[in-house]
């Protein structure tokens, strides 16, 4: 394994490093040693600066910098040994890995079994909270370019269609599938062209549920979920 011998200052120079704030600073920090690790700012073997080092320049706990590592960890494109170090082992994620032992197929049928279903019942059973509170998350995925805060507002927008079932499990479900689901999200929010698209299939999908239309919102939702499968599979052979 070969240590790097420039700084991690030289490492950088070709990107901004953004200071985060401590809510949500994990998933800035490790979005951005994503970029530098796919742009071959990092290349394969290369070890990475130290915790502290990392966690100087992000502005940010090594806590949190050790919750960074360990996704990056996950996704396959490092590894981490005792007394040595975090080094990079790929410059792409692993294909079939995206969270612990749960494959994409195995977390794509599960939202299709959840989520189409809440969308029906959405549409059945919303008030006009839910309608407002989703009108809101709408707007909100239009007016934003950043990938990272796409994904979050799109777990919002998730979650807010199963609080309107009326229904707490439905919510709690796709809350607690949507922290399993944060690096395919992510992922796939970075694809060129999937900001626009999704911005369509959210409006399809919040326009259903307002009319009041369970088979519109069926369709809508099917369609939102295929449309992410079918780009993460096109960012997995590419």
């Amino acid at each position: 394994m070969r240590l790097l011998s420039d700084s991690l200052e030289n490492k950088l120079s070709g990107m901004k490093v953004i200071p985060v704030e401590h809510r949500s600073a994990a998933e800035h920090v490790r979005s951005q040693l994503i970029e530098l690790i796919e742009s071959r700012h990092f290349v394969v073997d290369d070890r990475l600066p130290s915790e502290a080092e990392l966690a100087t320049s992000f502005g940010v706990s090594r806590s949190v910098i050790r919750e960074a590592l360990h996704s990056l960890n996950a996704l396959g494109l490092t590894k981490s040994f005792a007394g040595k170090g975090t080094f990079v082992a790929a410059t792409r994620a692993q294909s079939q890995l995206l969270i612990g032992r749960y494959l994409p197929t195995q977390l794509n049928e599960v939202r299709r079994y959840l989520e189409v279903p809440a969308a029906r019942l959405a549409a059945e059973r919303r008030t006009q909270d839910d309608l407002d509170s989703l009108a809101t998350l709408v707007d909100e995925f239009d007016a934003v370019d950043d990938p990272a805060e796409r994904v979050k507002i799109d777990a919002r927008f998730h979650i807010a269609i199963a609080h309107a079932t009326g229904n707490p499990l439905f919510s709690r479900l796709v809350e607690d599938l949507r922290a399993v689901l944060q690096e395919q999200a992510l992922s796939v929010s970075r694809a060129p062209g999937r900001a626009a698209a999704a911005r369509a299939e959210h409006h399809a999908i919040f326009e259903a549920i307002r009319d009041g239309d369970a088979d519109l919102a069926d369709v809508a939702m099917r369609r939102h979920l295929a449309a992410v499968v079918s780009t993460s599979a096109k960012l997995q052979t590419d």
